[in-house]
């Protein structure tokens, strides 16, 4: 596998792990099985965390009154509390990205994958779906594991994620 960037190797891990073909299961889903965590423990709650994260677009709304951000998932219509440093020093109201949320309390995070996005992507992206995905509903269209695949191969061609880098807040 040659990539232009190493960083890009994060895209290709997010769907190894998160999606799978519907006649396979999931690398996530195989690892739970042998796992063997206390029932409430912190690594069995992420590990479901994990098991049922999301694949969103978010808009940024506006910082949280005590930590991270307020965002609207434009796929299913719905906040998200998002506990992310990096994102809460470097994202505006809105913004958008897509990314991979995990959801362990009641805030999510992401798995780490960041794509700012832009409306104009999405005519890219739906043509890289079949039609029948494409044509469905927005909330729909989220759950199918070719979407993230569509949405990381548009940022990548199209130099969206030139405008990323990766800084430690300091």
């Amino acid at each position: 596998m040659i990539l232009d960037d190493p960083d890009e190797a994060y895209y290709i891990y997010d769907l190894a792990i998160y999606t799978a073909p519907a006649d396979r299961s999931r690398a996530i889903d195989r690892y739970a099985k042998s796992a063997r965590f206390e029932a409430q423990s912190d690594e069995r709650r992420m590990l479901e965390a994990m098991r049922s994260s999301q694949f969103a677009i978010l808009m940024v709304e506006r910082r949280h009154d005590i930590i991270g951000l307020i965002a609207t998932d434009i796929l299913r219509n719905s906040k998200v509390w998002l506990i992310d440093v990096g994102l809460e020093h470097s994202m505006e109201e809105g913004e958008l990205f897509a990314t991979r949320l995990l959801t362990p309390e009641t805030f999510s995070m992401t798995a780490g994958v960041n794509v700012p996005f832009e409306i104009e992507m999405l005519k890219p992206i739906c043509m890289m779906l079949p039609r029948r995905v494409a044509d469905s509903k927005l909330s729909q269209v989220a759950e199918d594991r070719r979407f993230a695949e569509a949405v990381y191969k548009v940022g990548l061609a199209d130099g969206v994620m030139d405008r990323l880098a990766y800084i430690e807040p300091g």
